[in-house]
């Protein structure tokens, strides 16, 4: 029998804030510039929390900038018999997802301040939801920000993307130097595809078998945007055009 997430529960997640932010193991990852060839220094497993009904994180982060992204694999939800929740794309419900880095420096170097944050949903149907959407006003709490800077809230903008991708999240905010926590809120929200409504009983809308274990997602901050150099070739344009006349 199909079950679905009652709203309740997720508005839940503000009053369990401090469960939240315990620690699901402590892990170290390695983050820079998504490389050519797709591998990846770590990929980090993230079990869903019941108590917290949210994923719930905390790791030490290094930025490095010849490492890969870190990959993390979100485990499917699941209740506190450890059964599959259905989410129902037609029934919009968001999974709270709570993060908390330790930014620490490449060992040997004083290491470089985190400007910018970018996080890529690789696994189809999902998109990302954060505080403000007005889609879902108690989602979080109301002085929730999406960056935190040691436990505060922190200014941040989002990066121009073209085209817009709800499945990519890219900001940008004030430098936060390595020795510091930087916490992101967010959800995942399940929207679906053509070809599957329900995530997390593994078929999907002819009845064809589908692996719905986990929701992988690549993080990398600190990286050149895309958008800057679009900037920089059309300001560069009336330059080159002068040159040539």
């Amino acid at each position: 029998m199909l079950r679905i997430k009652s709203l309740l529960s997720v508005i839940s997640i503000s009053c369990l804030a401090g469960l939240a932010s315990e620690a699901m193991g402590q892990a170290s990852a390695r983050s820079g510039p998504n490389p050519a060839d797709g591998t990846f220094r770590d990929r980090i497993e993230i079990s869903w929390n019941p108590l917290a009904d949210a994923w719930t994180m905390q790791v030490d982060l290094i930025v490095d900038p010849k490492a890969g992204p870190m990959s993390k694999h979100f485990q499917s939800p699941q209740d506190a018999t450890g059964g599959p929740i259905l989410l129902d794309a037609l029934q919009p419900l968001p999974q709270v997802l709570w993060e908390d880095f330790l930014i620490l420096p490449v060992p040997g170097t004083a290491g470089v301040p985190v400007t910018d944050w970018h996080e890529e949903i690789h696994t189809p149907g999902w998109e990302w939801v954060v505080p403000g959407d007005a889609r879902f006003p108690n989602l979080f709490p109301a002085s929730a920000s999406l960056i935190t800077f040691n436990g505060q809230p922190w200014p941040s903008k989002p990066v121009p993307m073209v085209p817009n991708d709800p499945s990519q999240l890219w900001v940008k905010f004030p430098p936060i130097p390595p020795g510091n926590v930087l916490d992101i809120h967010k959800a995942l929200l399940w929207v679906g595809t053509a070809g599957n409504r329900i995530w997390g009983d593994n078929i999907d809308n002819s009845g064809v078998t589908v692996d719905e274990s986990v929701i992988e997602v690549w993080e990398h901050p600190t990286i050149p945007e895309p958008s800057t150099a679009v900037l920089l070739c059309l300001g560069a344009l009336p330059f080159l055009l002068n040159r040539r006349r």
